[in-house]
């Protein structure tokens, strides 16, 4: 008794199909890109086709965590230098991209990778090391002309006096550097084509000065005594000095009073847009007498993060002064701090016995206010930057005041006098806004 036969698949397998051997380099390449280093070597025994196909990957990248690799104290060399050799030894075609990442300074084996490097075209480079014992920059690095990305950390770096420069280099990154041989400002200068320049975790003791005609982006956060920037088209900048012992104020070329340093570090920045001053920047930029004006008006500067003593008379003129020169502002967000200073009583007021005149915030619509460390000091220097933007904004969208402890402190914002009718104050606890004035 014969039922219905059953239904042919519309779809026929072949079993036997070699799917991946014929799959072209570039997809290939794509999938190398997604696999530590250890499974793109392991994708040899995939098929014939795959076999050499790894050795002419243009990206290579080595991590100790991704590849589980640690060091073998019964050598004198990690299994990571091993497999780098390795892998460098076996590799033909141009390698654009090389990263590696670990904790030991491979300080041996970097030498002769550089020298593979510079033969083939390395285009992106990335070193980092995480360990306390820094990583011996080799010269050859310097004769690697093709450079166009660099991000170096936990390195010890030896320019050579004959270096003429990275000629298209874009983008510099350097974290936790020991600098010889070159300035920092020196090195910048001679990279003509260099757009995004970061330091960090760094002490130098004197001027940072940084030459750079095409620097768009800068990032600094580090120790240093002085700051001198000579960037015309930079249009992000942030800058955090970080100084335990506070030496810029006993080193700083203000301290004889005839300089400002807010004149030197900020006051020709043509093309700002965006600014991020933290840290104890904002000290050493009150150092030195503070001009009414900057030199420069920042026309398209708008948008400040500012960290300021709001008990510093200083610091709050410096703030001013900054506000003044911007008059495009649309988005400020200021953090308050405190530290002693001898005369609070005046400086309690200084908002409001200084700040009204000619500070008029025409473009400004957004303001963030917020505190480190709350005291009843640094509240009134809030409350009063509040009357101070609520009174002089006439397009304000909106001023938020974070992280306060006393809601009652500010209840008379509800009833203060807005130039604009549409600005809104809204105060934020934990993130959960819980009061609207």
């Amino acid at each position: 008794m014969g039922g219905p036969e059953p239904r042919k698949s519309r779809v026929s397998h072949n079993l036997h199909c070699d799917y991946i051997s014929d799959l072209p380099d570039d997809l290939k390449h794509k999938i190398f890109s997604k696999l530590p280093i250890k499974d793109v070597v392991r994708t040899s025994i995939l098929s014939s086709k795959w076999k050499d196909s790894w050795t002419s990957i243009p990206s290579l990248e080595f991590e100790e965590k991704s590849t589980s690799l640690a060091f073998d104290e019964s050598s004198t060399e990690s299994r990571l230098v091993k497999l780098v050799d390795n892998v460098l030894m076996v590799h033909y075609g141009p390698i654009l991209k090389f990263k590696l990442v670990s904790k030991n300074p491979c300080n041996e084996a970097i030498g002769r990778w550089m020298h593979i490097l510079s033969k083939n075209g390395i285009g992106c480079l990335e070193l980092r090391y995480g360990g306390d014992e820094g990583c011996k920059i080799p010269s050859r690095l310097f004769s690697c002309d093709a450079l166009k990305h660099v991000h170096l950390s936990g390195c010890i770096i030896n320019v050579p006096q004959t270096f003429q420069g990275f000629k298209l280099l874009h983008a510099l990154s350097l974290d936790r550097f020991h600098l010889t041989g070159f300035s920092i400002g020196n090195l910048a200068s001679c990279c003509p084509l260099l757009e995004d320049l970061t330091l960090s975790r760094f002490v130098l003791q004197g001027c940072l000065h940084i030459l750079a005609p095409n620097l768009i982006s800068l990032n600094i956060r580090g120790e240093f005594h002085d700051l001198c920037l000579e960037t015309p088209k930079l249009s992000s900048g942030s800058i955090y000095l970080n100084s335990r012992n506070r030496d810029y104020i006993k080193y700083s070329a203000a301290k004889a009073g005839k300089r400002s340093n807010i004149t030197r570090a900020l006051g020709y920045l043509h093309n700002i847009q965006k600014l991020n001053v933290d840290g104890n920047f904002i000290e050493y930029l009150a150092m030195g007498p503070i001009p009414e004006n900057l030199p420069t008006i920042f026309n398209h500067l708008t948008e400040i993060f500012v960290f300021v003593c709001g008990s510093h008379q200083e610091e709050i003129a410096a703030a001013l002064c900054l506000f003044k020169s911007a008059p495009n502002l649309k988005i400020l967000h200021i953090e308050f701090r405190e530290y002693e200073v001898e005369d609070q009583l005046q400086v309690q007021t200084f908002w409001k016995l200084e700040a009204t005149e000619g500070c008029l915030f025409k473009c400004l619509k957004t303001v963030d206010i917020l505190h480190v460390h709350y005291s009843v000091l640094i509240a009134e220097s809030m409350l009063e930057f509040a009357k101070l933007v609520l009174s002089t904004s006439p397009v304000l969208e909106k001023l938020n005041i974070f992280d306060f402890v006393d809601a009652s402190f500010f209840a008379e914002l509800e009833d203060f006098p807005k130039l604009s009718k549409k600005s809104e104050v809204v105060s934020v606890m934990n993130d959960i806004r819980w009061l609207k004035l």
